[in-house]
């Protein structure tokens, strides 16, 4: 059984962002030379999140629109209590919704490899889902297993 790891670095420029990765993450799995197995795209952060759908431009703002419907920014998270909480990390924003998104969201998504190729649905698409952004120095982790 082979392995392989790949990370990509994205910028984001909007709080709330849907970047699709779907590209990066078959050129990973066509490098990896991997005809059959698994692959894991992984969010190492807790304000953003791993999602697969329809990349579609009314559908993505649906989505957005659903989520801030069901978790406002404008009410009180704890989280944002920067004078009860026991450590607050210079510069830090107020995210408690951005966390709570995120949790809802999920990190990671797990697909197939078949003859060399990643198996998604037709209308399916990879995305990393900002929900802290912008920010410079995200990730996305990559690990390929198979034969």
């Amino acid at each position: 059984m082979k392995q392989t790891s790949k990370t990509i670095n994205l910028e984001t420029k909007k709080q709330f962002e849907l970047i699709d990765i779907t590209a990066r993450v078959k050129t990973a799995v066509v490098e990896s030379n991997i005809k059959s197995g698994m692959v894991v795209v992984f969010c190492p952060h807790t304000t953003a999140a791993i999602r697969i759908n329809h990349n579609e431009s009314l559908l993505m703002q649906d989505i957005m629109k659903t989520l801030y419907r069901l978790v406002p920014i404008d009410i009180s998270y704890s989280h944002d209590l920067f004078e009860v909480r026991q450590t607050v990390a210079p510069n830090e924003r107020s995210n408690g919704h951005a966390h709570v998104k995120a949790f809802l969201l999920g990190s990671s998504e797990n697909l197939i490899i078949e003859q060399g190729e990643l198996v998604l649905g037709e209308k399916q698409s990879i995305f990393f889902i900002e929900l802290d952004g912008g920010r410079s120095n995200r990730e996305v982790h990559i690990k390929i297993i198979g034969d």
